[in-house]
This record gives structure tokens, sequence and C-alpha cells, in this order.
């Protein structure tokens, strides 16, 4: 049994439920340690885990994700149902009515994952089986998937390495088309993608990269082609075995402009200010109240809105939150995504988004592959890597 089993089987054993029933992918990926193919691609397409105080934990899923569970080190039990048996999600209700009447869990109190769960599925659940006590357990999971394991942390920065990895491989294609023939900015993007999983991620979630004025907002469609001069921001999410890295990196087509580098050294300088402030005993707020002090101090411009950062996991965007209404106290074993948007020349949204452990000491870089201390610029020669 490894540290982050034995840290699941004693949160059930010393809650008041019975058992602990998940829906979400993400939650699935945590307390079975094992990732469902595609799922967040595929939302009608449903799987469940039971982790029940007595006896073994049970995978109700479709009969073909179930290979690959197994493959991953599953020892529990895994039932697959039919999904032509039922419309929607009644094939998944009736399979879990009769896991709880097998295992006397009809009448017992069940914990699930309300923020995951679809109310069609619940109702369905507390029409087969109406003696239970159906609890949310949002809560007492957020609160487990806070603090990581070695594990988890080593899972982390793998995933880390081969995004940004994928990034820079990708910008080196880049290097030597920026002229002739040209790249369009939707070609650029995928080729980010390939080049993540060649490194050996599991799965690929936000993608996005904005070049110009373009970038003056968080999200456009992959249009257009690449011109000179322009900053760009490639933001891109993966995971390695259900764990994430969410990166934000920034280049310039060319050699950058006196203007864009001091807009970028603006943004380096607050993400500094976060650092000294990302230890044990600090307040998210905290952090953020003193970024924030620093931005009006420098008067550089702040994107305040989304915060400056958030908790990666077992997704890529988790709890705690680097924002003012977050007052959740750092501690040893957590990993943030720290990311501080400013403004560029042209208003684009800067930043340098870096994923951080908090340790005894302070914090550590988990996306370390790179130094990006400076605007990657796209000249056409590969030696500027």
């Amino acid at each position: 049994m490894d540290q982050l089993e034995t840290k699941i089987k004693a949160a059930v054993q010393e809650s008041e439920l019975d058992a602990v029933l998940v829906f979400g992918p993400d939650n699935f990926n945590y307390l079975t340690r094992t990732v469902l193919p595609f799922a967040d691609h595929n939302p009608n397409r449903r799987a469940a885990a039971l982790l029940p105080k007595e006896g073994s934990p049970v995978i109700v899923c479709p009969p073909d994700w179930s290979q690959a569970i197994q493959d991953q080190g599953w020892k529990g039990e895994i039932i697959s149902y039919d999904e032509n048996s039922a419309v929607g999600a009644e094939a998944l209700v009736n399979s879990l009515e009769e896991l709880l009447v097998s295992l006397g869990l009809d009448r017992k109190k069940i914990g699930f994952d309300a923020s995951r769960a679809t109310k069609a599925t619940m109702d369905r659940l507390q029409r087969k089986a109406p003696g239970a006590e159906w609890m949310h357990a949002d809560q007492m999971i957020a609160s487990l998937r806070l603090v990581k394991t070695l594990k988890e942390v080593a899972h982390i920065e793998r995933a880390c390495k081969q995004t940004d990895m994928g990034i820079v491989w990708a910008l080196m294609h880049l290097e030597g088309a920026v002229k002739t023939p040209g790249y369009n900015i939707a070609e650029f993007t995928e080729r980010i993608r390939v080049h993540i999983n060649e490194n050996g991620a599991s799965g690929v979630g936000l993608l996005n990269t904005a070049f110009g004025t373009d970038g003056q907002i968080y999200y456009t469609p992959q249009r257009g082609w690449v011109k000179d001069e322009e900053l760009f921001r490639m933001d891109v999410s993966a995971h390695y075995m259900g764990y994430w890295a969410n990166l934000g990196r920034m280049g310039v087509v060319g050699t950058p402009s006196p203007e864009q580098e001091a807009a970028y050294s603006d943004n380096l300088r607050l993400k500094a200010a976060a650092l000294e402030m990302m230890k044990p005993g600090v307040a998210c707020n905290e952090v953020y109240a003193h970024v924030a002090r620093a931005a009006e101090r420098q008067a550089v411009g702040l994107w305040k809105e989304p915060g400056i950062g958030h908790g990666v996991g077992a997704s890529h965007h988790e709890a705690p939150y680097l924002s003012l209404g977050c007052s959740t106290v750092l501690q040893p074993g957590m990993t943030l995504a720290l990311d501080i948007y400013t403004y560029g020349p042209r208003q684009e949204l800067i930043h340098s988004k870096d994923v951080y452990l908090i340790t005894e000491e302070g914090n550590r870089k988990l996306s370390w592959y790179r130094n990006w201390d400076r605007l990657y610029a796209v000249t056409g020669w590969r030696a500027t890597h």
C-alpha cells in the first residue's frame, strides 16, 4: 500500500461515512490512482469509483476502459456495464444499484462528489436506493488533495518537464520556418500538443497560443499567421498519469524591442515578490495582497480579476487559490501554479507561469526544464536555444 492509498483509506475510515462514491475524472484518478482514457473529452461516458469503509474498492465503467485500468495496476474489483442497455446514465446507475445492494450499502451513509455528479444521475440513484443517506464529500476530498505525497509531486514535476520540452520543440520548428514558408498559428499550436505527447505526457488539456493584439484577451481562436515583431503567449496544461502541469510561456518573433523587454521584466519582478511570500504559514490572500501592493508601488499594470495563481494536482486548476478571497494557509506539500498577468506595449497580456512546491524552507520550482527569465526570441537561428 503506497503513501497516497494509506492516506485516502485512513480518511474514509475516520469519517462518518460508510463509503465514498466519486464520478469526476479528477477525483476518480485521485482515489484510484488510475487515469480514464480521454474522460474529460467524453462527458457522456461515465465511470464511478466506490471506496467502502469495509472491503475492497470497486470501479464501475464501460467495458473498453476496464483493460486500461487493469494495465495501470488496479488491484480492486472492476464492474463493466453495457452502455447500450439503457439510455443516458441509467446503465451506470443500474450497475451501481446492484453494487450497493450486494455490499449492504443501500441503507448506509454514502459520500459523493456533488460538484462532479449530475443531478440526473443522483436523482436516479436516490430512486434506486431510497434507503441510502447521500452526503456531500467534496470538502473531504478537496482537503485530501491539498497536500501532495512525494509520488504525486514527482508526477507533477515530470509533467512540467514534458510540457516545457514540448513547447521548446515546437519553437524549434518555428525557428526553421518563421520566414519561409511561414507558419500559421493553428499549425504552431498543434506542434506544441504533438511534442508534449511525444515526450511522454498522458494527456493535453488547455492549449492556446495568442500572437500580437490577439494576446490582449485570455483566449482567442487559433487563426492567422505568425508575424514579425509580435509578442506571443503559449498557454498549455498537460498531465502525466493524471497529474497536471499548467504553464504559460512568452516569446517574440524577431529581436525583442526595449519596450517588450521592459514589460517582461516588470512581470518577473512581481513574480519574484510573490515567491518571497510563498512559504508555509502565509495565507494565499496575503501573497496576493503583497503582489498587488508591489504592482502599485512599481507602477506596473496588474490584471487582478483572475488572481495570481492556483493549485495543480489531479486537475490543472484546483485549490488553493492565490486570490483575495482565499484565506487558505500554505503548507509543505502544496503545489501551485504562480500566474501573474501584466501588460505589454500593445496591452498584450504577459505572464510567466511556473509550478512550485511549498517546502519547509519556502518553495521549489517544479517546472525547471528551461529558464524563461528572458523572452524567447524567434530569430531563425536555432543557436538561441
